[in-house]
């Protein structure tokens, strides 16, 4: 089996689209049949075959019958299709070189080919004062298989695999030519400034190349630790470009979390095995178990208030809070949500009336702005919004405790505490901070059923999980 082939197979299994030992060797056969590049127009003398075109390379004219070829022969459910194609698309069209950008950089100079003295240059230095980019291209191809990429599991390995790229490209002879003109008093030479520009365009297109190659073959595993790495990142540490993969994520791990819960209402509603009961209803039966009976209880779905600090410092936790928890509305009742800064504002109807996405905007928005201030929230919420808290009702509060040196009015919220059936605070800073400055949540500590770190989704998770755990009790 070719390289090519090989290679791509990898690819593919990187992208979990599993493929056996014969659907490889069917694959094979349509490459054999199809050819990777374009056909021809003639037919050879013996055997009546296409001409080979070059390895690696697809011509317009072929690709699309080799895409569905190899469609048909490596991926057969629907779900794997899905995951095949876009492999197929990254794999045969991951080029560089196509294009030098505003500036040539890869270009033919007979005076900068043909330096004073003897002509010692590399084949790299050739093949970029010549501006040969299918032989840069294929050079870098060559360069790839050699250094294993097809073999990385992690995109953590990016650094190493370009080390020794650098090494296989021939980039140490480019560095002794350059050095060697400096010394001889050609720095500034026309030959001297390409191979410089030269040198930093080829790095350049080396490192679009190793990523359109991590993203092949690292696969589940690389997406995978890459979720992991944003679900430990600091909700407030996020990048632009990270915000909409994180929210997908925080959907994805809530729909896992209610799945699990789910679960173990399920087995919770049917008890426990009643052993004597049991035992005792089929004496009559010489030891066979005809009734099994088991010790029920009653499930309830959580009654949640979540109370949410808006204010600057704190607001991308509560966005993300607020997400998760009505993301998980199949295994939890009615939500009632609050946000606050200077004031109170309910913001339940907005989650009923709007689609989540837009809900979390105009619920971050409806608290008014101005010093944060938890004892005026406290006295807000007993005095306006008592009965939201019930022997039945969890209590999520999500705020940094800092109070601008406010009274913390700890009675008010001793009283929800007590009318509630758990209070649990949640404190986006690093536990390293509390109860620095004008935080106030030693104070707070006591009254609380729980109070932990909650920075980034993976704590974020876990706390939610621990609310749902405490939902089950005896009927």
């Amino acid at each position: 089996m070719d390289r090519v082939l090989t290679d791509f197979i990898q690819a593919v299994r990187g992208a979990q689209v599993r493929v056996s030992v014969a659907e490889a060797l069917e694959a094979h056969e349509v490459v054999r049949v199809l050819g990777y590049g374009d056909r021809e127009a003639r037919r050879e003398d013996l055997g009546g075959g296409w001409a080979t075109p070059p390895e690696g390379t697809v011509g317009a004219g072929d690709r699309e019958a080799l895409r569905e070829g190899l469609g048909v022969t490596l991926a057969k459910p629907v779900d794997e299709k899905a995951r095949f194609f876009p492999a197929f698309d990254r794999y045969f069209t991951a080029e560089v070189f196509a294009d030098a950008g505003h500036q040539d950089y890869l270009g033919a100079d007979d005076e900068a080919l043909a330096p004073e003295g003897e002509n010692t240059a590399s084949q790299l230095v050739e093949q970029l004062l010549r501006g040969d980019r299918a032989g840069l291209m294929s050079a870098l191809r060559e360069a790839v298989r050699e250094v294993g990429v097809s073999e990385m599991t992690l995109f953590t390995q990016r650094g190493v695999v370009m080390q020794r790229l650098t090494a296989r490209m021939g980039l140490d002879r480019l560095d002794q030519e350059l050095a060697g003109l400096e010394r001889s008093g050609q720095g500034g030479s026309d030959r001297a400034r390409r191979l410089r520009e030269g040198r930093a365009y080829l790095i350049d297109q080396m490192k679009t190349f190793v990523q359109q190659q991590v993203a092949l073959y690292t696969g589940a595993s690389g997406e995978a630790l890459r979720e992991q790495a944003l679900a430990e990142r600091r909700l407030n540490k996020l990048e632009e470009e990270d915000i909409a993969r994180m929210t997908e994520l925080t959907q994805r791990l809530a729909r896992r979390l209610a799945r699990q819960h789910a679960r173990r209402a399920r087995r919770a509603r049917r008890g426990q095995l009643d052993v004597r009961r049991t035992l005792r209803r089929n004496m009559g039966f010489d030891g066979e178990l005809f009734n099994i009976h088991w010790r029920r209880v009653r499930v309830d779905k959580p009654r949640v208030v979540v109370i949410c600090d808006v204010s600057r410092s704190v607001s991308d936790y509560t966005r993300f809070l607020l997400l998760f928890l009505h993301s998980l509305s199949e295994v939890m009742d009615r939500i009632r949500s609050f946000t606050f800064c200077a004031d109170v504002a309910e913001v339940t109807r907005i989650f009923d009336e709007q689609p989540v996405g837009s809900a979390l905007d105009a619920a971050q928005a409806a608290a008014p702005i101005g010093p944060t201030d938890y004892g005026r929230t406290l006295a807000h919420l007993v005095e306006r919004h008592l009965d939201a808290f019930t022997p039945r009702t969890t209590v999520l509060f999500l705020g940094d405790a800092r109070n601008n040196l406010g009274d913390p009015r700890a009675d008010l919220l001793k009283l929800i505490a007590q009318r509630s059936r758990h209070l649990i605070w949640l404190n986006p800073e690093p536990f390293v901070t509390w109860n620095t400055g004008d935080s106030i949540i030693s104070t707070y500590q006591p009254l609380c059923h729980t109070v932990r770190e909650c920075a980034n989704l993976k704590q974020l998770e876990e706390a939610v999980n621990q609310m749902l755990r405490l939902t089950t009790r005896a009927a």
